[in-house]
């Protein structure tokens, strides 16, 4: 019997050990917030959580057989950063900087532009809007590559805000300068982004539209590199050519304001 409660009281000596050392462990190693950017594999920027959203993908096509590509770009703002009581005429608070990066089919970048959007707004960009003025004088033919990359507003185009990842400030969210030749970092980016490519297709003798939603991805830091280096260099060329036009209001089919 003595042996017996010898056993028991070592046992439950260990489980205690066990679980303190479990407890420990948790504390010492909490998870990771879900809103901080990581570096993943091969040092690509990962953004996890409400970043997830923050660099997104899609394209619009040319007609069968070649040409000017077609179609428009819609996009919105969830107001991930806040939003004013009574709406923009109130304040800024929770503005985005949509900036634009289009690409040709062999891999040029032919634009760049940026849109501030404010929460709850409907912007559109039209395939004019991103094929009129390519950098290199040279139109689109073989479909366009869209990118956006969202952005917290600076207080001037000189630096942009900040998402208080990294140990830098966050907020508050007033901004309304935006620059999509800036060299952006994963501090600056912004959440609330939604955007969707509306295209029209000839099936036989009627033509169809379709939407197609944008599609989160994966950021590299040579990716975000070279898209605000060549903006910057379509800028400091200050002849004009390369630059988009900024977003106008109302979603597809919606007139001008």
């Amino acid at each position: 019997m003595h042996l017996r409660k010898i056993l028991i009281a070592s046992a439950l000596a260990s489980l205690a050990t066990t679980i303190f050392s479990v407890s420990a462990i948790a504390q010492i190693a909490p998870l990771a917030p879900t809103n901080a950017p990581a570096i993943g594999p091969a040092g690509r920027v990962v953004n996890p959580g409400i970043f997830e959203d923050s660099f997104q993908i899609n394209y619009l096509p040319s007609p069968p057989g070649g040409g000017t590509p077609t179609g428009s770009v819609d996009i919105t703002n969830s107001g991930a950063l806040g939003a004013d009581v009574f709406g923009p005429l109130s304040g800024t608070t929770g503005r985005i900087c949509v900036n634009v990066y289009t690409f040709t089919a062999d891999e040029q970048e032919s634009e760049c532009c940026s849109c501030l959007v404010t929460p709850n707004a409907l912007v559109h960009l039209t395939a004019a809007d991103l094929t009129g003025n390519p950098g290199n004088g040279v139109t689109p033919t073989l479909g366009l590559v869209v990118k956006l990359l969202s952005t917290v507003p600076g207080a001037t185009t000189a630096a942009p805000g900040t998402n208080g990842v990294g140990g830098t400030a966050a907020g508050p969210f007033t901004g309304s300068a935006c620059n999509a030749a800036y060299p952006f970092d994963t501090d600056n980016l912004a959440p609330g982004t939604r955007a969707w490519t509306v295209t029209s297709h000839v099936i036989g003798t009627a033509t169809v539209g379709g939407k197609s939603e944008f599609s989160p991805a994966v950021l590299s830091p040579g990716e975000i590199t070279k898209m605000t280096n060549l903006c910057q260099f379509l800028v400091g060329n200050q002849s004009g050519a390369g630059l988009c036009k900024s977003c106008s209001l109302g979603g597809l089919g919606a007139g001008r304001r």
